[in-house]
């Protein structure tokens, strides 16, 4: 039953859940691909063009923010550290950025909000999924053989082995670095404010001087002056 689930909906599905989180998607399909429920080369195509189709998404939300918000950005905390190293280093990090935990949602917004050009981001993004999906594809397969030495009985134990390799990966990817929308906060925050139109300060009326009444002489600055016999 489950083996003809995964073999008319497993290559959706992995489409779906690598966008979410791909690298224990990823590394758990590549195992099922080694135990011969899936082929090799189609689980890291589809798991890179998930990840491709997501990275988008978060390039065009950063983009909607538009690139003029960008000096607000840098007076945040978190996101002037994130475009200062844009600056220095931006082709490394976009390329890489599926292995800084953490920032994965983060770099391609960023590189949205600053303006960079949308063909230049999406080759250097497609050349990083790939070195993403042959490494960690390598990576579940390698799994899936060193198990087959280890266990006797594998087949037995194969479904229950792939669950704990996704949970797994789940908790160790979630304790070096979680991503969660958090890192669009700044963003939001720069584009309130550019929304907001400034604020003037109330402006105190100034209390008209004294007039020195009849018979009196000229009222000095401290109040009013003593009658003239």
């Amino acid at each position: 039953m489950l083996v003809d689930v995964i073999a008319r909906y497993g290559y959706p599905f992995i489409f779906v859940a690598a966008a979410v989180e791909g690298d224990a998607t990823l590394l758990t399909a590549t195992f099922l691909a080694h135990r011969g429920y899936l082929r090799l080369d189609l689980v890291m195509l589809v798991a890179a063009a998930a990840t491709v189709s997501i990275n988008q998404v978060y390039f065009s939300l950063g983009r909607r923010l538009g690139h003029q918000r960008a000096p607000v950005m840098r007076r945040q905390r978190v996101s002037q550290r994130l475009l200062e190293w844009l600056d220095r280093h931006r082709t490394p990090l976009v390329i890489g950025s599926r292995f800084i935990y953490g920032f994965r949602i983060a770099i391609p917004a960023a590189c949205g909000a600053t303006g960079m050009s949308r063909l230049r981001f999406t080759l250097q993004d497609v050349a990083g999924s790939i070195i993403w999906a042959g490494t960690l594809g390598l990576a579940g397969y390698a799994v899936g053989h060193v198990l087959e030495l280890l266990v006797a009985d594998l087949r037995a134990h194969e479904w229950w082995v792939a669950l704990a390799l996704f949970l797994g990966a789940v908790t160790v990817l979630s304790g070096l670095g979680r991503e969660s929308l958090i890192h669009f906060r700044p963003l939001r925050t720069a584009a309130a404010q550019q929304a907001e139109p400034p604020t003037e300060a109330p402006t105190v009326p100034t209390p008209a001087p004294d007039e020195p009444e009849e018979g009196e002489g000229p009222v000095p600055p401290g109040g009013r002056s003593r009658q003239t016999p």
